[in-house]
């Protein structure tokens, strides 16, 4: 009995869980886990679990009991659930044959001497599974790697101070208005540094994923597929070219390119490993409906119970302090400012802004997640309704604000530093990200999706770079190296599939990016850009992420409104945390200007709501319905908050244009 029950538990628990962990080796990457760290989870996960649970049987009064049987008949319907649910069927036809299949094996195992004698055999399975695990998986190939030699170093003519950051989920179209222009006026940083190099308004990433466009930055080489992330399958890279003329600080926030012998620095989610491959093995193991409550997986590389849980603004500002993204800034900066002159320093910052959560504002302030998940948004999609999906795209370019802060910071470490004026600069992003009503996955490049997650930012500043140009021919992510080695003279020892872009560039009349679903091919005027620019225009004029409203309905915004004056509506209202608006601290580092509430009386149609803050309507939203209740949300301008006690008021904007007030708490 020991035997089967350590084979039903490595067949039906442990192994699809590690499976899974082993073909995403940029899970364990993100959590700066060690080599020693994966193997010991591995040998718990296949070695001791199963142990335990075998073990169950050498205790006294004989597994052969009632519950024995019960706990092998659960493993045995696991074991079947597991494979079942990957295929095409509902969760409860495969939970029903998974409940006959766990039957049947119970019933073999008691009645066929064969059955028992096979599942001492599978005794070995552990061990079996822990070989597949180390020798034909990417995370098995993390946990081989010894520290294989790097790659050769550069000669460095002009070694200028050297700057790179990195963006992730960052399109260009955010940026820009339909005629392809930056909003100089709402992200001056990256109009600073435009003005002071040359932005490469076409530019596009090669690979679709952060597992490959990263590599792709820093190589100079379109990475093969099969690759992962790290330094021991990336041996030529900037960090291993500049090793022997520059001081490299590097800051990963998924890769591990540059050797632990030269870089030191690493910054990944803080929420414990085991935490998160919990939330996997529920993903992995739960029948459907269950999993659906869980956190997503597939929107991050850690920390997933962040993206799901319930908000409590002062303790929630104090996680994301601890969290993978502010704590890198502020690492990266302290690093410019401590710079003493000695030589000549690589800064390196992949950061994890402005990848969604969303939950910054320009100024670096965050504000309540009371309600985390967008409405919109459905298994990696978003749905099809427009308001709803704008709202994501709301948000989204809040903290593409903030991304600009960030720069902004930076810019301003380099002056205090001295070194600005000199240093070679580069701002690029991995890839952008798809916020568009029907799309299936908001991360799957298609030819309708280009624009958005094809085309990102790209601006080079430095020595021999012209200053205020901007460039439309088309660049590519792997052309970055090679034109970092023109800026500082370095003669690499590696040939990139990029060229430089400082000169001239091979003719090139299509460009395809890859992504894990396939390639896409596409023409390079980059008129996909302008599309998507143009569709955020329409929701955003101007590129006011607060310009907002519903469609067809009045634009309220700034109007002062009498609230109390008002007729009542035929609806009461409640708004979710109310508390929040009763002692507003304005020097806090959380803001609560995400309103969200619902309906307590049925509505059959979608309502136009006015949020009046103190007076004034501070946005519009609109009604939609989840899990049959009526809700809303809507993202106020902070400056309408006061110190101390707000009023805040919902007022139903009726479709005759009256204004009705709804009755809350």
């Amino acid at each position: 009995m020991a035997s089967a029950i350590v084979a039903l538990s490595v067949f039906g628990l442990t192994w699809p869980v590690l499976d899974l962990l082993g073909d995403n080796a940029e899970f364990f990457l993100a959590h700066g886990s060690s080599r020693a760290e994966i193997l010991g989870l591995a040998l718990v996960v296949l070695l001791v679990l199963p142990a335990a649970l075998g073990s169950l049987s050498l205790l006294p009064g004989r597994f052969g009991s009632a519950p024995g049987w019960a706990l092998f008949g659960l493993l045995a319907v696991a074991t079947a659930h597991i494979y079942l649910k990957r295929l095409p069927m509902s969760w409860w036809v495969a939970l029903t044959i998974s409940v006959a299949a766990g039957a049947g094996v119970v019933l073999a195992f008691k009645r066929s001497v064969t059955a028992r004698r096979f599942a001492r055999y599978l005794t070995l399975s552990p061990l079996v599974f822990l070989m597949v695990f180390l020798f034909a998986t990417p995370t098995g190939a993390v946990v081989r790697d010894s520290g294989a030699p790097a790659g050769s170093a550069a000669t460095v003519a002009n070694p200028a101070p050297l700057v790179m950051i990195v963006f992730d989920e960052f399109p260009i179209a955010s940026l820009i208005d339909p005629d392809g222009a930056l909003y100089a006026d709402r992200y001056p940083n990256f109009a600073r540094l435009a003005a002071d190099g040359t932005w490469f308004r076409n530019a596009v990433t090669v690979e679709q994923q952060t597992e490959h466009s990263v590599p792709a930055i820093l190589t100079g080489v379109v990475p093969d597929q099969s690759l992962t992330p790290f330094a021991g399958q990336y041996p030529n890279s900037l960090f291993t070219a500049l090793d022997e003329t520059y001081t490299v600080t590097a800051y990963e926030a998924i890769t591990r390119l540059c050797p632990t012998a030269i870089c030191e620095g690493r910054s990944g989610p803080s929420a414990p490993l085991v935490d998160d491959i919990g939330i996997v093995a529920g993903h992995v193991l739960l029948p459907e409906p269950i999993t659906e409550d869980l956190p997503p997986i597939d929107g991050t590389w850690g920390d997933f119970a962040a993206t799901s849980q319930d908000f409590d603004p002062v303790a929630g500002f104090q996680a994301a302090l601890a969290s993978g993204r502010r704590r890198p800034v502020d690492d990266f900066l302290d690093d410019i400012l401590g710079y003493d002159g000695g030589g000549p320093p690589f800064f390196f910052l992949h950061t994890l802004l402005p990848h969604h959560p969303w939950e910054y504002l320009p100024d670096g302030r965050e504000y309540p997640l009371i309600v985390t998940a967008n409405p919109a948004s459905f298994r990696g999609g978003w749905i099809d309704d427009d308001f709803l999906v704008a709202q994501g795209m709301q948000r989204h370019l809040l903290q593409v604000g903030y991304a600009d802060h960030v720069l902004g910071e930076t810019i301003a470490a380099l002056e205090e530093a001295g070194i600005y004026d000199e240093a070679a600069i580069v701002v690029v992003a991995d890839h952008g990200i798809s916020i568009k009503p029907g799309v299936p996955h908001q991360r799957t490049i298609t030819s309708t999706t280009v624009g958005e997650i094809a085309a990102i930012p790209l601006f080079i500043k430095g020595p021999g770079v012209d200053a205020g140009v901007v460039d439309d021919r088309r660049a590519l992510t792997s052309d970055i190296v090679p034109t970092i080695a023109e800026v500082i003279g370095a003669d690499l020892p590696w040939a990139p599939d990029g060229s430089s872009l400082l000169g001239s560039l091979p003719e090139r009349e299509e460009t395809t990016t890859v992504g894990p679903k396939g390639s896409v091919t596409y023409g390079v005027d980059g008129l996909e850009k302008l599309e998507v620019a143009a569709r955020i225009d329409a929701w955003f004029p101007g590129g006011d992420p607060y310009a907002l409203i519903p469609e067809g309905a009045p634009n309220l915004l700034g109007e002062p409104i009498e609230a109390a004056s008002l007729p009542l509506a035929e609806l009461a209202g409640d708004l979710d945390r109310p508390d929040l608006y009763e002692d507003v601290d304005l020097t806090s580092p959380v803001v609560p200007n995400r309103v969200t509430g619902g309906l307590s009386t049925p509505t059959d149609r979608p309502l136009v709501i006015a949020i009046v803050v103190n007076g004034t309507v501070g946005a519009m939203t609109r009604t939609y319905v989840n899990d049959e209740e009526v809700r809303f949300f809507a993202m106020i301008r902070p400056e309408l908050l006061v110190e101390g006690a707000n009023e805040i008021t919902l007022v139903e904007v009726d479709p005759t244009g009256e204004l009705l007030r709804i009755a809350t708490g």
